[in-house]
């Protein structure tokens, strides 16, 4: 889609890790990843390679952040402060793809993250996701849509400039963490037949 002109992409931490990963680095293999990995694995040879080239020829390629609409509009997976549009440097690149980490962690293991968007200030509306939240909100000039949908919560996009919120709920709760409930069953999907996508949503 991308090659073809039909959408943009950025990059995000799942993304960064996945590249890593495919470099031949050795990280932990978690949080979903070994889904993934296992996806890969599991693919011939050849098709194990044309995956890994096209992937990372994709991110090598995406910015961490695009500015759209001629800066009215800003989309970045973790998020980015004011004062860092049009900038990029190490710590940008960091704040995009996980937010405003303090380097602490909760009780559950997770990364603490500053608020950012409740101090943010910005003419250009930032769309970003990252932290899951129960529902999408606009917070000064921001909207998180990330609503949780691996873990059972809805899929959310916005539809700009009309700022209307589509979302579809998920079929099935994928993976489970500490501090965000979703709705959906927790089983991975095919104990009750939600593998099969509804007739209305097949393309």
């Amino acid at each position: 889609m991308v090659d073809s002109g039909n959408a943009l992409y950025v990059t995000g931490n799942h993304c960064r890790k996945l590249f890593r990963y495919l470099e031949g680095r050795n990280i932990k293999i978690a949080n979903g990843l070994e889904k993934t990995v296992a996806e890969i694995k599991a693919l011939k040879e050849d098709e194990r390679e044309y995956f890994r080239e096209e992937f990372m020829n994709l991110y090598r390629d995406a910015p961490p952040y695009l500015i759209l609409d001629r800066g009215r509009l800003v989309a970045a997976h973790g998020g980015i402060k004011e004062n860092m549009i049009g900038r990029l440097n190490e710590r940008i690149r960091n704040f995009c793809f996980f937010g405003d980490a303090t380097g602490e962690l909760s009780d559950e293991g997770l990364p603490i993250r500053r608020d950012w968007a409740r101090e943010y200030s910005g003419d250009a509306l930032v769309v970003y996701g990252h932290t899951p939240v129960p529902e999408a909100a606009f917070v000064n000039n921001t909207i998180d849509i990330d609503q949780g949908c691996v873990m059972g919560g809805k899929l959310t996009a916005l539809r700009y400039p009309e700022l209307e919120i589509v979302q579809v709920p998920s079929f099935a709760a994928y993976y489970e963490r500490a501090g965000f409930a979703g709705k959906a069953p927790t089983a991975a999907g095919e104990k009750n037949g939600l593998n099969q996508l509804p007739s209305e949503l097949m393309i």
